[in-house]
C-alpha cells in the first residue's frame, strides 16, 4: 500500500511478503523517517494463497495518481482556454466531444469561468 503526501508522490509502501519457512515480512519501503511498531505479533488473517510481490498493486496507485495529475492538468487546460476567450465549441473539438459535453463537464465547476 502506498502513501502518498499532499503532491501525490509517495511517501512509502507498505507491502507484506510470505517468505519460504512460511512466516511473513512486512517490507516497508521509501520511508522518510525512523519507523515504530508497537506490539509484539503480527497475525496475518486469512493467510495469503500465492506469493507475489506488490509491484501490481504499486503499478495501480501510480497509474491511479498519474490520472489525478492529468485530470487537474485538462481541468486547468480547458479553464485557461475559457479565460483566454476560447469557445465551447472549440473546446469540445480539441477533447473530441460536443460544445455542449464539454460545457457540462467542466463549466459548472467552481472557479471556472
Amino acid at each position: 500500500m502506498d502513501f502518498d503526501d499532499s503532491e501525490g508522490k509517495a511517501v512509502l509502501t507498505v507491502y507484506v511478503q510470505r517468505e519460504p519457512d512460511e512466516g511473513y515480512v512486512l517490507h516497508v519501503e521509501h520511508l522518510a523517517s525512523p519507523l515504530r511498531v508497537d506490539g509484539t505479533l503480527l497475525r496475518l488473517s486469512p493467510a495469503p494463497h500465492v506469493d507475489r510481490d506488490a509491484a501490481d498493486f504499486r503499478r495501480i496507485t501510480a497509474a491511479r495518481t498519474a490520472a489525478a495529475k492529468a485530470q487537474a492538468e485538462l481541468d486547468a487546460a480547458v479553464s485557461a482556454a475559457r479565460a483566454n476567450g476560447d469557445s465551447w465549441e472549440v473546446i469540445g473539438a480539441a477533447l473530441g466531444m460536443s460544445a455542449r459535453t464539454a460545457r457540462e463537464r467542466f463549466g459548472n465547476t467552481p472557479g471556472r469561468p
